[in-house]
This record gives C-alpha cells, sequence and structure tokens, in this order.
C-alpha cells in the first residue's frame, strides 16, 4: 500500500511509478483525510510506502495529520519507506516521520528522496520549462534505481539530500506559523470562473461563490494547488508568485 500527497504531481507520479513497478495499491492521503478514513488491513508481506513532498525541510501538514490517526491492522512484518520530493533538501522530514510511526510500532526500513522542481513561487521562479525538465528527468533516472531498491526491500538511509536535518523544528514551527491563506489572492478580471481551483484543492479549503474561488479557512497546507493549476494564473501567493510562474509536473 502507498500512502501519498501531492499538490502539484511530482510525489504523484513517483507514487504511480513505484505502484506500477510494485503492484501495491494507491492511496490518496487528501481522500482520506476528507473523508476521515485512517484505518488500513495490510496482507501478508505487503510493503508500506509514504510519498509526499518536503515543505519547510519537515512533512506537509496533511501527511502529519493523516499519520497521527492512521491505524494499520498489519498481517507479520512489512517493509515500510518513504520517498520523499524536494527542491533543495528533505531536512528533517523523514527523521520526523519515523518517530510518528514508532508511536504505531511501525519501523520505517528506507528512506528515499528525489530533487525535483520546486513549486514554491514565492521564491523560486519555474519559468524555465526547459530547465524544469532537465530536473525532472535526473529525478526520473534515480527513480528507476529508487523502485528498484523497493521491489527488492532494501533497507537503509538512501536519503542523501537531507542537509542541516536538525533545524527541523524550527523550520516546522515556521511552516506552521505561515500557513495561512490570506496571502492567496484571485484576479477577479483573470478569474474565468472554471472551479478547476476548487476541484484540485486536496484540502478542500476553496469553494466557489458567485463564480469565484474563496478561501474558507483560514488556514492550509500551503501546496500552491490552485495557485499552478489555475489555467489563466488568476491566483497568486504574495508579491513575486505571478511573475515567477506555474508548474504542474509534465510526463517526461
Amino acid at each position: 500500500m502507498i500512502f501519498y500527497f501531492s499538490g502539484t504531481g511530482n510525489s504523484r507520479h513517483v507514487a504511480e511509478y513505484i505502484s506500477k513497478k510494485t503492484g501495491e495499491e494507491l492511496v490518496s492521503i487528501a481522500e482520506c483525510n476528507n473523508n476521515k478514513i485512517y484505518t488500513f488491513k495490510l496482507k501478508k508481506g505487503e510493503r508500506i510506502g509514504f510519498v509526499f513532498p518536503v515543505y519547510y525541510w519537515g512533512m506537509p501538514s496533511v501527511v502529519e495529520d493523516f499519520v497521527k490517526y492512521l491505524r494499520i491492522e498489519t498481517y507479520g512484518k512489512h517493509y515500510t519507506y518513504s520517498v520523499l520530493t524536494c527542491g533543495a533538501t528533505t531536512g528533517g522530514a523523514d527523521v520526523a516521520l519515523s518517530k510518528l510511526l514508532k508511536k504505531k510500532n511501525i519501523h520505517l526500513n528506507a528512506s528515499f528522496a528525489l530533487k525535483m522542481v520546486d513549486n514554491y513561487t514565492l521564491v523560486f521562479d519555474v519559468n524555465d520549462k526547459g530547465k524544469n525538465r532537465e530536473i525532472n528527468a535526473q529525478a526520473e533516472e534515480q527513480l528507476v534505481n529508487v523502485a528498484k531498491n523497493i521491489e527488492d526491500r532494501v533497507s537503509g538511509n538512501y536519503n542523501k539530500i537531507r542537509g542541516l536535518w536538525p533545524a527541523y523544528p524550527v523550520t516546522h514551527a515556521l511552516y506552521n506559523a505561515t500557513r495561512f491563506t490570506f496571502p492567496l489572492k484571485v484576479s477577479k478580471n483573470d478569474c474565468i470562473s472554471c472551479g478547476k481551483c476548487a476541484r484540485e484543492c486536496p484540502t478542500k479549503t476553496i469553494i466557489m461563490e458567485c463564480g469565484k474561488p474563496v478561501w474558507n479557512n483560514a488556514r492550509c497546507t500551503l501546496c500552491l494547488s490552485c495557485v499552478h493549476n489555475c489555467p489563466v494564473n488568476a491566483i497568486s501567493y504574495g508579491p513575486t508568485s505571478k511573475k515567477n510562474g506555474q508548474y504542474t509536473y509534465e510526463e517526461i
């Protein structure tokens, strides 16, 4: 079983690739949270995978919430792994995941990480499509090896881009302190009322009112799916996201 979360498609692609190689079921963490589904029963020998992006060198709030509520009925021992996608380093994301899983008597056997395009356009410019493809092409080559290791149930720390992970408590606190929706703005003149932002929002934080998106919660997971999935770039996050472009994963 592969539990995954993805805002703009990087982690979803990784999870789908691993699923094809292992033949194991994909489970959307966002959908589970929205429907309050937290109990799962595993088959004998089934692997447990967690695939998600890194936010502020830590776990996205939707992933953290899901793991806290997660209840797994095991069948013997299960090989458990994480695959993190990030733009630079992973920080303490897999370390934090491992600690949460230990409370549920689940041991994280292996950690992997892939450097992909960073969608945090408050800081990063994603306008260069050629550069984006190069970054993801390199990740795709590494993904082949990651999936092979998972197929073979190889244990160990294969996350070589952790960086300064002990700073995780500080960065995670900063993340939680900045998960507000008020910086998300919609240009009503540009908005075409398609509703895609609301449909794609993994936390169902967006509703449509009078044909325009409204954020119905003061806080969200800050995945920026709404910013990047808008077909007319009508949604911005802060002063720089509009000029820094939009990004969603495209098959290599």
